[in-house]
């Protein structure tokens, strides 16, 4: 998990499933999409953790399996709003 703060003052928290980190995703039209340290990589957080994040976020972007289906499973977000990289969950939220 990373907390990013923009020039324009929006607050983007990435996350992702910590074995996704360091991989490279394809996308249907064939574009590699990385899964950086730099934008995800910060801090390793458990479940407890995640709501104090989430709500400091007026962007999110989350990325994997299991940090997808805790947005779904807290109502953060709809199921036809997420999408697949190469076979693995994102989704955006804007705040």
């Amino acid at each position: 998990m990373k907390v990013h703060h923009s020039r324009t003052g929006e607050v983007v928290v990435a996350i992702c499933d910590e074995d996704l980190l360091g991989r490279s995703l394809k996308t249907l039209t064939g574009v590699s999409v990385e899964v950086s340290r730099a934008f995800y990589g910060g801090v390793l957080i458990r479940e407890e953790e995640l709501q104090n994040y989430l709500k400091q976020g007026t962007i999110i972007n989350l990325l994997g399996e299991y940090i997808v289906d805790y947005a779904l499973n807290h109502g953060m977000i709809v199921e036809k709003a997420v999408m697949k990289i190469d076979g693995v969950p994102h989704v955006q939220i804007y705040v």
